[in-house]
């Protein structure tokens, strides 16, 4: 993509003389028992989880403080690999309410425990371990395996997700993960923000209303040991460990409402488990799966690297297996037709990593279950990001409302913007509010002076699309026909009662009814994307005090042309019988019907697929009169 002034060329060329293809992993921290998550508070520390049931924290420096953030080991249940203390999230208002979420297994009962603790009002770098509340309790229904064990606060909405096993054993022999009755093998959304014990159902969850608990988000899950949101966008990645064979990582944007069903345990990655048992037609499919030929036993989740320091790690999706020395790490980005290209860049140098996190700041980080360190991923030196938004041109259909450009946030960085070429004063931050079209872009310059130029985001003002719309009147007799409506620009789609018809095109009286009605074209434009709507009246009259002028008022068949299935549609003003004959162009009678009706509407199925291609004449006759309509057989 062009950029917008000679300098900008200039320093861009300056600033990307590396190697796209560097990745390196270095150690930070040192000295953890099994270390199986990495989380950050939203300030400069990392808070390291350790199964057995205790927190740490690392500073800047990788300086881990003396004694724990919490020690809650003689609650936690961890004789299992698979059990623990397993998860921790910060509440979206830390800094104020001191809320924090752990995800545990529970010593003597093996059941899965959300709880949520207090941070220490007189010790930042301490919990208040009696501050412990119970959101919500899962029993499980193996104590080995499957426990499930990460768990989100999802920037977009504010709620908390957390998501569970199967509940244990080889191939989920309760069909658990099906089964909308129970929480293993499901993702769970919960609104938590009230504060206190329990939690409240978010309004827009998928169950709501339909068979299965409420609290349910997605289901069909085997063991999403480790997942995580994009913290650029909301976006879903779940690494579900498999069974016997397969691994597979799955990705829902987020836009999705969810209720996704992601096939356990009819389908272990893309194939039927057992060969051949069972099928789900809505199953959703990973984007990627791998064998254990390849060297993988166990998936590892990973995160979308949205840091500000390794322009050639922006984008990517990083993500690993338990046995790293066998399968190595890797890294999935979109691939230009809809799907996702899968990358290795070996193990570099690591056996066993069980869990990615990130800081404050988007940067990632891993650990290593064997040795006990915590790894820090780096990139190419002197590579900022510089990156505005998602898109090359930005539409705004709300013109009177402002809009914000923004780039990856970086420690200690500077950022100039520019509009049309020309530098915008009075701001060095991370984000741009605008009200009004141009061509936009950004210089991010870090704490060490490299500088990286991001392509040039087009902003254009479009506002709403403008409508009209044509063929309905504003009078009907509830016997007339359909009316066929024409929307400008087409493309759209009319609602209201009375509409029907393939891609909702007709107005039809009689199914509206008597009465007022309002009637509406909605449409969306495929180029900005701007939505607008534009509404008509209409009334409907029985009209039984009307004379009318043909002994069938209402007298359609459609769809004409066709292959030989017709539906005729007519009105009647009182009942009769009435005798249907189809004639050739010779005037041969080639079909005959007697037709049973009542007075008012009628829709009558006529089956003439047996006839050959040709144009014939329908003739219905009654006590009252004759009428005729031409018809093709296509």
């Amino acid at each position: 993509m062009k950029k917008i002034t000679l300098l900008s060329l200039l320093i861009l060329s300056f600033s990307v003389k590396y190697s796209f293809a560097q990745v390196t992993l270095t150690q930070f921290a040192a000295g953890f028992t099994e270390a199986v998550d990495i989380v950050n508070a939203g300030d400069d520390r990392l808070f390291i989880v350790e199964r057995a049931g205790r927190i740490r924290i690392v500073d800047t420096a990788g300086v881990v403080k003396p004694g724990y953030f919490l020690d809650i080991h003689n609650e936690v249940e961890s004789g299992y690999n698979e059990q623990g203390l397993l998860g921790l999230a910060f509440a979206p208002d830390y800094t104020i309410s001191g809320n924090f979420y752990c995800y545990y297994t529970q010593k003597n009962t093996d059941s899965i425990r959300i709880v949520r603790f207090m941070v220490s009002s007189t010790n930042p770098d301490s919990a208040d371990a009696s501050s412990e509340q119970e959101i919500i309790g899962v029993n499980h229904n193996y104590a080995l395996n499957h426990d499930g064990g990460d768990l989100f606060f999802r920037k977009t909405d504010g709620y908390l997700y957390f998501a569970t096993g199967d509940g244990g054993s080889g191939g989920d022999p309760g069909n658990r993960s099906q089964n909308l009755d129970t929480l293993l093998g499901k993702f769970i959304r919960l609104d938590v923000s009230a504060g206190g014990p329990g939690y409240t159902i978010p309004p827009t969850n998928p169950l709501i209303g339909l068979p299965g608990r409420d609290e349910i988000y997605n289901w069909g899950m085997r063991n999403p040991w480790r997942w995580s949101f994009d913290r650029w966008n909301g976006d879903l990645w779940i690494g579900d460990v498999g069974q016997n064979l397969y691994e597979e990582i799955d990705y829902q944007p987020e836009s999705s409402p969810g209720g996704l069903n992601y096939g356990w345990h009819c389908y272990e990655g893309n194939h039927t488990y057992p060969v051949g048992a069972c099928t789900i037609p809505d199953a959703v499919f990973p984007v990627r799966e791998y064998s254990h030929s390849s060297g993988g036993v166990a998936t590892i989740g990973g995160f979308r690297y949205r840091g500000a320091n390794f322009s050639n790690l922006f984008g990517k999706y990083f993500y690993s297996d338990e046995s790293t020395s066998g399968y190595g790490i890797h890294y999935l980005l979109p691939d230009g037709v809809g799907g996702w290209a899968d990358t290795s860049l070996g193990n570099l140098g690591r056996s066993t990593l069980v869990c990615f996190g990130e800081d404050r700041w988007g940067e990632l980080y891993v650990s290593e279950y064997a040795n006990g360190n915590i790894y820090r991923f780096t990139g190419a030196s002197c590579s900022p990001v510089a990156f505005i938004n998602n898109a090359d041109t930005v539409y705004v259909c709300d013109t009177l409302s402002p809009q914000e450009l923004r780039t990856p946030d970086g420690k200690n960085f500077h950022y100039q913007w520019y509009q049309d070429g020309n530098a915008i004063a009075g701001n060095d931050n991370d984000s741009l509010t605008i009200n009004q079209g141009g061509s936009y872009y950004v210089i991010a310059t870090n704490s060490g002076g490299c500088s990286t130029t991001s392509d040039a985001v087009r902003v254009i003002y479009a506002g709403p699309p403008a409508l009209s719309f044509s063929g309905l009147d504003t009078f009907y007799c509830v016997y007339y026909g359909q009316a066929h409506l024409i929307g400008n620009p087409i493309g759209g789609a009319f609602s209201g009662p009375g509409i029907t018809g393939v891609g909702n095109l007709y107005f039809d009286p009689a199914l509206a009814g008597e009465g007022d009605f309002t009637i509406t074209y909605n449409y969306t434009s495929t180029i900005t994307g701007c939505s607008n709507s534009v509404s008509s009246q209409v009334h409907v009259d029985l009209c039984s005090g009307i004379s009318t002028e043909s002994f069938l008022p209402r007298f359609n068949l459609y769809p004409n042309p066709n292959n030989g299935t017709f539906t005729l549609d007519f009105y009647l003003s009182s009942s009769m019988a009435l005798n249907a004959e189809v004639m050739d162009a010779t005037g041969r009678i080639v079909y005959k019907e007697q037709l049973h009706t009542e007075q008012g509407v009628q829709s009558v199925s006529m089956n003439l697929s047996h006839l050959a291609k040709g144009i014939y004449n329908l003739k219905v006759s009654g006590d009252s009169g004759v009428a005729t309509k031409h018809f093709v057989i296509e």
